[in-house]
């Protein structure tokens, strides 16, 4: 039987994970905003300028604070280590990427992002047992004390203890509480991006209307995608092993990362940020860009992201991959004209992408991007890379 305490546990579960989402979507368009008077003006000099000022920013941040930024694999690992995480470093976490996204640097927000989201639904965790423990003594406070307790942020929470655990009622089953919560999240963060009319980070490429006849071509194309995949590996074990070799000072990593962005805001502005925003000119301006250029962008997009990420400019990979895997797959396909473009598309970039971040995330996320016909080869070619990485050699590299 559901009880009032049930009911006051889930309405709390429910605004914390408004309150996550809310974090989360803030933080997006935060970073908009910022980026936006940065990169305003087509004055190179006052870019250059401001980058050398985010550069200092950085530093002073990165020396304070050396830990940060932290990564979702980071925040993963501290909680299988301990059984919790350390979260009071959240909104420091999300402070130093807003400075390495607005000035520039080839990564995407989601690595600090889902860190966040980590630590914080670890808090809503912890704030949701405090609730559930300390639940008579709060009945027996007034209603704005009681209320303040449960509004503190930090004070009043209670870490995860084994030995209590099973104490918890039947009506708080975990996977049904956790997958309201996380629905619930999202639709704060999709609602707040939405009225502040945000940028979708999903694009459609448009139709296909590819024919099995084509089918000969998937093996061909997974080839060639794996083939550059692993060079673009190589290039990044280069750049690791001769940073690693050097020993370079934090200092002389921030400058050196600033000098990478203001070679590309000048020599290629259109690879700057993430990528996430910059999809779209694989359907416009570059729709009839050369094979050539194409390859070129889609590497110097990956040595951009390698560059960051051993320079202490770190961040997210997943969407500096995307968007040079889908370039290098609009390259295949402007060579194959007499095949639907799409369909080569989405089999080269299906492919590096399975390679250079996961086959899940691959077969997840480019399935936003597809039409719906081409779903099944985009699963297909995640599955065969799955089991590929699971049966036969690997070669490993970390993009963080």
């Amino acid at each position: 039987m559901v009880t009032i305490k049930d009911i006051i546990l889930i309405v709390y579960g429910l605004f914390l994970s408004a309150v996550i989402g809310l974090i989360a979507a803030a933080f997006l368009i935060t970073e908009g905003f910022f980026s936006d008077i940065v990169w305003v003006s087509n004055n190179q000099i006052l870019q250059i300028i401001l980058i050398i000022i985010g550069s200092g920013i950085l530093y002073y941040l990165l020396k304070r604070w050396p830990s940060l930024p932290k990564t979702a694999h980071d925040s993963i690992t501290e909680l299988k280590q301990n059984q919790t995480i350390n979260y009071q470093d959240v909104f420091l976490n999300l402070l130093i990427t807003l400075v390495i996204l607005t000035f520039g640097a080839g990564v995407g927000p989601e690595a600090a992002l889902l860190s966040a989201i980590i630590s914080l639904s670890i808090w809503q965790a912890d704030n949701l047992r405090y609730l559930y423990f300390q639940y008579d003594v709060l009945k027996q406070l007034p209603f704005h004390k009681a209320l303040g307790r449960l509004l503190n942020p930090f004070r009043y929470r209670q870490k995860y203890d084994d030995s209590i655990a099973p104490k918890m009622p039947q009506i708080l089953r975990k996977k049904i509480l956790y997958a309201v919560f996380t629905i619930n999240g999202i639709w704060a963060f999709a609602l707040l991006l939405r009225q502040t009319d945000q940028p979708s980070f999903i694009l459609k490429l448009g139709q296909s209307h590819w024919q099995l006849t084509q089918l000969w071509l998937l093996p061909v194309l997974m080839i060639a995608g794996y083939i550059f995949a692993i060079l673009c590996k190589v290039c990044y074990n280069f750049f690791y092993r001769i940073f690693h070799r050097w020993q370079l000072s934090l200092l002389q990593k921030v400058i050196l990362g600033a000098v990478g962005i203001i070679l590309v805001s000048y020599l290629a502005p259109d690879l700057l940020f993430s990528g996430q925003h910059s999809l779209h000119l694989l359907i416009g301006s570059w729709s009839h860009k050369s094979a050539g250029f194409l390859t070129v962008m889609a590497l110097l997009k990956l040595v951009f992201l390698a560059w960051c990420l051993n320079l202490n400019w770190r961040g997210g990979d997943i969407f500096p991959i995307t968007f040079a895997a889908m370039t290098e797959g609009f390259a295949a396909a402007s060579l194959l004209p007499n095949y639907d473009a799409l369909f080569v598309t989405a089999i080269i970039a299906t492919t590096i992408m399975s390679e250079l971040a996961s086959p899940i995330v691959a077969g997840i996320f480019l399935l936003f991007f597809f039409p719906i016909i081409l779903s099944p080869v985009i699963i297909v070619i995640a599955v065969l890379m799955f089991l590929k990485n699971k049966y036969l050699p690997k070669l490993n590299v970390k993009l963080d």
